[in-house]
């Protein structure tokens, strides 16, 4: 079969935070191998600037495709050039991929063509996960990890008759480029990958860094590495709770194998022969390269800690079993497979690029605001003349309901605060 090409083609990709910022850049990349021109622009939120280190690092896995910095204000400026490409990526989260859709709509509406839209996650779908795919519904190819996440979809556009043919399997990009190493390193290192919110009580946190120095007590020949999320200067779409790093600190005073360490994630697991996590995508590029994976079920198995993910893995362990034996490798291939692991993904994401490509959508629908994945014709006519385009994008009514809320909580404390009202209901109360 011919090589597919893009040549003459125009592609570029918005992104905000560090883990979008990868995923479109990945996939650019397999874009511009193929002949496009490409540009990803990174847009940036007020008081969640990226790092040098996180731009850098994103800048390294396609230096040849173009990379421009905007604040996220500078959209609306975009528009009007974001037209006249071929194919434009959306690396957004849920939110924003509504607003930026809306805003697009906007500006578009009336024209003869536009760029074929395009979504991807950068990591694996275990929170909000049909709420995540019903946000990016309206887009003309939606990447999707695995095939449960795509069955998923499917049967919710089934249910309310929403054609889902947008949807494809292509696998997390980021293990596309990751195979099985040859050979485990000598004094091979433990490393735990840290999540800013996850889990997000104090106590199960230091529960955490306890048997951390547990481990590395255990295997003093051996480096037991904390991995943070982001150093205390660079910004994140997630709020931290608890300081992790600071904890470790101080325990590695006591413990010369027990550390801390910012490099990138692939270079740890490169010299890494036991990675722990409680949930984090770091999980799935460990298993990808082979290396000894342990997700930590001390906690408990849920939705809130996200381990329930891996629950068909083979890799959940209590800290008694990974220090008793970390370096073995204990997670299911068929599993990984099935789950996100995709070695011929670049192929597969570039097919069905190409695919749309040659059927260029036309313009978009006015007759409503919104895809049909957003809700009902009639609701969101009724949001529209009732809040405007905001009520369409996600929150948007929980956001129109604040000051209602706040109105309604000044009431009951004045009524609280006058005697006679308050004993008058607790006599009513008591009847």
């Amino acid at each position: 079969m011919a090589a597919l090409s893009l040549a003459g083609r125009r592609v570029a990709a918005l992104a905000c935070f560090d883990s979008f910022g990868k995923t479109a850049m990945s996939l650019l990349q397999v874009a511009r191998q193929a002949g496009a021109d490409t540009t990803l622009h990174l847009l940036e939120l007020s008081g969640r600037k990226l790092s040098r280190r996180q731009v850098l690092e994103i800048r390294r896995i396609d230096p040849r495709t173009r990379l421009c910095q905007h604040p996220w204000s500078a959209l609306r400026q975009l528009r009007s050039e974001l037209i006249d490409l071929d194919a434009l990526l959306l690396g957004l989260d849920g939110r924003r991929t509504r607003e930026t859709q809306l805003m697009l709509q906007a500006q578009w509406a009336g024209a003869g063509r536009r760029p074929v839209l395009v979504s991807a996650y950068p990591g694996i779908l275990f929170r909000h996960q049909l709420e995540g795919m019903m946000d990016r519904s309206g887009v003309d190819l939606l990447c999707l990890n695995a095939e449960i996440d795509a069955d998923l979809y499917r049967q919710a556009c089934g249910a309310i008759g929403l054609d889902a043919s947008n949807a494809e399997v292509t696998g997390l990009p980021i293990l596309w480029p990751l195979e099985p190493r040859l050979q485990v390193p000598e004094r091979a290192s433990i490393v735990f990958f840290e999540q800013p919110s996850v889990p997000d009580n104090p106590i199960q946190r230091k529960y955490l860094c306890r048997r951390l120095a547990e481990l590395a007590k255990a295997w003093p020949d051996h480096p037991v590495i904390f991995k943070p999320r982001t150093s205390s200067v660079e910004a994140t779409l997630h709020r931290h709770h608890g300081a992790m790093a600071s904890r470790i600190a101080k325990l590695g005073r006591r413990l010369p194998n027990l550390r801390i360490s910012y490099k990138p994630s692939l270079t740890l697991l490169k010299q890494c022969g036991c990675a722990i996590t409680v949930s984090s995508t770091a999980a799935m590029e460990a298993m990808a390269l082979g290396v000894s994976t342990r997700i930590v079920a001390d906690l408990g198995v849920n939705e809130s800690l996200g381990n329930h993910y891996f629950v068909a893995s083979g890799a959940l362990a209590d800290f008694e079993s990974i220090i008793a034996d970390p370096f073995t490798p204990r997670h299911r291939q068929p599993w990984l497979e099935s789950h996100g692991l995709r070695p011929d993904g670049r192929a597969l994401f570039l097919a069905a690029l190409t695919q749309r490509l040659e059927r260029p959508p036309g313009g978009l629908d006015v007759s409503r605001c919104g895809p049909r994945g957003w809700g009902s014709s009639a609701w969101q006519s009724y949001a529209l003349a009732k809040g405007g385009r905001g009520m369409l994008a996600s929150a948007g009514s929980r956001s129109k309901l604040k000051a209602s809320h706040r109105s309604l909580d000044l009431l009951r404390r004045l009524r609280q605060g006058v005697v006679g009202f308050w004993l008058l209901e607790r006599l009513l109360k008591g009847r």
